[in-house]
């Protein structure tokens, strides 16, 4: 399904729901939907909310117009929204952005009941992972991250990985039904279901249509060179997050994040792999300061003619 402005909310949540009564055929029968990448390559930045949230503004603060604005000042075109709020509803924001010219390239935004062993749970998390598939079809985007945390169940990384990939078996013929690709996050909760490029595998070897967010920040901490961890799941890394450390060691950092590319990850070498792997897609920045679009000018300083 096209994520068009005129098609209705209706049509979405019929097409969704057929989606779900087709899931066990889906599950059985092979998927072209993301089938071979083009080894071309077109890095571009985009803007991550959260790292303007509470810099300066929180979110429930955030003229949305305003964020447009300096975001086109910055030269950029993607957006990418975490969570709800906003003071607007999804239909306004999407109005602004278009007015802005600007592309809404993912909503992000977890789904803890989907890592619990409760299968009532995770049928709960089946309904709210639809709600994430029916926001991005409102922003027009065609991506969702899922930024799973872990903490919520109260259980360790595999027990919740474990349970997280059994619920996208069920949930990814959906997205599928919807266009709408789903990418989770290299997070650094000690909980976290995917912290290192094996889970991804792991999770990748099961449910084939499932893509990964590489967070560099996140895999340094986490003690698996980032790096690696980059070209371990390569073919299917569709969005990245760029987080650089300013203080400690690999699995061991010392101090909170720090503007990207200026910090203990190699980020030229990652931009390097990425290139040379035709990497097409979207990188935001995150966080590193107590102002989030002087991150950005600071950062894409540095970085940006490395991505040219």
């Amino acid at each position: 399904m096209k994520t068009e402005k005129n098609v209705s909310r209706r049509a979405f949540n019929t097409r969704a729901g057929t989606a779900l009564a087709c899931a066990t055929a889906a599950l059985g029968a092979p998927t072209s939907l993301f089938a071979a990448k083009e080894k071309k390559g077109n890095i571009q930045f985009s803007m991550y909310i959260y790292t303007l949230m509470n810099c300066p503004w929180t979110k429930e603060e955030m003229d949305i117009v305003e964020v447009c604005r300096r975001t086109k000042e910055l030269g950029l075109e993607g957006l990418d929204f975490i969570g709800a709020g906003y003071n607007k509803s999804w239909a306004e924001i999407r109005k602004i952005t278009d007015d802005h010219g600007l592309k809404n390239i993912c909503y992000t935004m977890g789904v803890s009941q989907m890592e619990s062993p409760d299968a009532a749970v995770r049928a709960v998390g089946i309904e709210q992972f639809k709600q994430r598939l029916e926001t991005a079809h409102v922003l027009g985007s065609n991506r969702i991250m899922l930024n799973q945390g872990g903490k919520a169940s109260g259980n360790p990384s595999a027990t919740n990985r474990k349970w997280m990939i059994e619920s996208l078996k069920e949930a990814m013929p959906l997205a599928n039904a919807a266009g709408i690709e789903v990418t989770i996050e290299t997070h650094n909760g000690e909980e976290a279901p995917f912290k290192t490029s094996a889970h991804f595998s792991e999770a990748i070897a099961q449910v084939p249509d499932m893509r990964v967010c590489f967070d560099s920040g996140n895999s340094f901490i986490n003690g698996e060179d980032p790096l690696r961890g980059y070209l371990n799941n390569k073919d299917q890394v569709t969005h990245v997050h760029f987080k650089d450390l300013s203080a400690g060691t690999l699995g061991d950092v010392k101090s909170g994040p720090c503007v990207p590319g200026t910090g203990l990850v190699d980020l030229p070498a990652i931009i390097k792999a990425m290139k040379d792997n035709g990497y097409n897609g979207y990188v935001n920045l995150e966080k590193g300061g107590p102002d989030g679009f002087e991150v950005y000018k600071q950062s894409m300083k540095l970085l940006a003619p490395l991505i040219a």
